[in-house]
């Protein structure tokens, strides 16, 4: 094995072969660090156009991947968004900030979740997983169910948050699984604990139990080596929706990295986007805390980002890459969406935050007129019919005749 277990806080080496829940010396949490040497130092020539023409970057030893196209997400102008952020019309805007978005909804089950699926389950499958359960608002089951299913485990538990939809039920029991819509989401963490005592692998952080975790930030930072090798340099600024951090976090291991191997010689900013109704991460960095509280908030619209706290490791992404972290109101977030959709991109409102808060980057001047910011796109709207009804309209029923319909719509039809 050419790595080792590293303690993202005090720095402490442990044996992935142990497999610890958790640094044995502080309680901290684990990431993989690749031994002196073992990476190689050039991004591959490969004809891949998936997350695994990075493999020699992955822990993939004694792994079998069960690819499905993830990864390789097109890289979009956004001229509405940028206009939009700029606050200028389109017409009006000739040059300036150059805003991007990375569209995650084209990997197989529409989220960045394939990025984390990917290489969590194959690696629980190598360590001898015969089933696997988790805990999710939506995204994440059906990441997980979906790359299961190929990789040949037959039973799959996915515990769904109450505020999730139709949409990702289907889409995790036509993958197999048995999605269970829980009353109470509060006690998962129990229910999988008693899982994991019988025997199953859990695709989801437990205090005291090893879930796989250092191997998540591994299938996201992938996307910073896409986002370097389709601009051909390091973007100024990565705008990223955060939940519980691990997906943003991962994002800045990528560019660490690649600075560390010198592929690169910068990194970019690193700016975080929450809600307005729950941001912990954003509260850390404005009360200048060395740790993210909770924060207890009304649930906002933004179900995948949900959660009351985020990791440590984010905010020190957020510090270490000189960024920012932002949080957006819902209708910011609506707007956004409407936004998106003029550039031809449907996001769900989780996905959203992202593009929503680069107005505010650019008022607060972390980001300069002739920079590029790469929005990251995280999960599409199609998954998410009620979430995003209040920003798109509900399509009116009308009788068949053209008169009915100029009464239905904003515009003439002369």
């Amino acid at each position: 094995m050419r790595y080792d277990f590293e303690c993202i806080a005090c720095g402490a080496r442990v044996d992935p072969e142990d497999r610890p829940a958790e640094c044995p010396d502080c309680g901290g949490p684990l990431e993989v660090a690749f031994d002196a040497g073992a990476l190689p130092d050039a991004l591959p020539e490969s004809d891949r156009t998936d997350l695994w023409r990075y493999a020699s970057f992955l822990p993939a030893e004694e792994v079998s991947p069960v690819p499905m196209g993830e990864g390789w997400t097109p890289l979009a102008d956004a001229p509405a968004l940028a206009a939009a952020s700029a606050g200028a019309s389109a017409d009006e805007r000739e040059s300036g900030l150059e805003v991007l978005l990375k569209n995650e909804t084209t990997n197989p089950t529409w989220s960045w979740k394939d990025r984390l699926a990917t290489v969590v389950v194959p690696r629980a499958v190598a360590d001898g997983a015969d089933r696997i359960a988790t805990a999710t608002s939506g995204n994440h089951g059906s990441a997980v169910a979906a790359y299961a299913a190929r990789a040949g485990v037959e039973r799959v538990l996915a515990f769904v948050s109450p505020s999730s939809e139709a949409p990702h039920h289907r889409q995790m029991r036509a993958y197999g699984a048995e999605s269970i819509h829980l009353s109470d989401y509060a006690p998962r963490k129990r229910l999988l604990g008693e899982l994991a005592d019988r025997g199953w692998f859990v695709a989801y952080d437990l205090d005291g139990q090893y879930t796989g975790q250092p191997y998540v930030y591994e299938g996201y930072k992938t996307i910073a080596f896409e986002l370097v090798e389709q601009l051909g340099e390091v973007p100024d600024a990565v705008v990223v929706p955060v939940g519980a951090g691990d997906g943003f976090y991962g994002v800045w291991k990528g560019f660490r990295e690649l600075r560390g191997l010198g592929i690169t010689d910068a990194v970019p900013k690193m700016v975080s986007a929450e809600s307005a109704e729950r941001h912990p991460l954003a509260a850390a960095v404005a009360a200048g805390t060395e740790s993210v509280g909770r924060d207890d908030g009304p649930e906002p619209l933004s179900t995948s980002t949900m959660g009351t706290t985020s990791g440590d490791h984010a905010l020190a992404a957020v510090r270490e890459s000189g960024g920012a972290a932002y949080a957006a109101p819902r209708a910011a977030v609506e707007a956004a969406i409407r936004t998106c959709g003029q550039d031809g991109h449907f996001l769900e409102p989780a996905s959203a935050l992202a593009p929503a808060v680069v107005e505010q980057a650019v008022t607060d001047g972390l980001l300069d007129a002739d920079e590029t910011v790469v929005c990251v796109a995280t999960g599409a709207g199609v998954a998410w019919p009620e979430k995003t009804a209040d920003a798109v309209g509900d399509a009116p029923t009308v009788d068949p005749d053209l008169d009915a319909v100029a009464d239905a719509v904003p515009f003439s039809l002369d």
